[in-house]
């Protein structure tokens, strides 16, 4: 009896101390090219406020008591390393295949959990000189015109495979902004999680020579990718934090775009 008393209190003693163990860094990777409201800065460096989307997911992973260790690196190879594990977790599309080396938040019947993602609609800026009415369908509109698209990006192979003209030579937003306002392009388009996020820094930077159009191009949805060994071997962090996004992730957006919106 005295046996078995002391058996039980040593693994109830076990799993106590495992429970009580810290939760190691999570090494989040993002681009490391500035996306304003989202990834502030360029380069390596993280600035002190370094964006929405980095401190959404900072507060995802606040929730099951886990540090974020952020890592920047250019777009292409973010998936790249996700897959590799050379980071845990980044911002993804759900993988091509169940050996991509990644996964993402799934359903039940295993399809790409929608609930669990955030949702972006692909916004296009045009000149305000062009005179284009606010509700011109840029889908139509761009079958015949020069849509500038961040190198890299889902959307740009996207509305290439839609039949837009495309150009994705550039990786920086503020580049594509310049070449519209220099008629290089027609229009440039990007994912917004809400419509009027650049609309204070645009005017800010280029006055009243850009405006966004009312339609999106694209609407589509953003995971949190987490890497596949990483996540058999920390599940439940995983879905919890999964979890949060889709409880979370809309209300919060809009809660910390404030904290990052220009005021005059």
């Amino acid at each position: 009896m005295k046996h078995w008393f002391s058996l039980s209190l040593l693994l109830l003693v076990g799993a106590n101390a495992h429970a009580a163990e810290p939760c190691k860094p999570v090494r989040f990777g993002y681009s490391d090219r500035e996306r304003v409201p989202y990834y502030m800065g360029n380069g390596n460096e993280i600035p002190e406020k370094p964006g929405v989307l980095v401190d959404l997911f900072r507060n995802a992973f606040r929730s099951v008591d886990c540090p974020l260790i952020l890592v920047r690196l250019p777009v292409a190879r973010v998936r790249i390393a996700l897959m590799n594990g050379a980071i845990d977790v980044a911002p993804a599309d759900p993988p091509d295949a169940s050996h991509a080396g990644y996964v993402v938040a799934t359903t039940a019947n295993g399809d790409a959990d929608h609930k669990r993602a955030l949702r972006t609609n692909s916004y296009v800026f045009v000149r305000m000189a062009d005179k284009l009415a606010p509700d011109t369908d840029p889908m139509a509109y761009f079958k015949t015109r020069s849509l500038a698209a961040n190198q890299g990006t889902s959307l740009a192979a996207q509305l290439k495979a839609a039949g837009l003209q495309v150009d994705d030579g550039s990786f920086s937003s503020w580049n594509n902004f310049d070449k519209l306002r220099l008629k290089r392009v027609d229009g440039f388009t990007l994912a917004l999680l809400t419509p009027t996020a650049l609309d204070a820094y645009l005017n800010a930077r280029y006055g009243q020579q850009l405006m966004r159009l009312d339609k999106p191009v694209r609407t589509s949805y953003m995971w949190l990718g987490a890497n596949r060994t990483y996540y058999d071997q920390h599940r439940a962090q995983v879905e919890a934090v999964w979890n949060w996004l889709g409880a979370h992730g809309a209300r919060d957006i809009e809660a910390l775009s404030r904290n990052y919106a220009l005021t005059p």
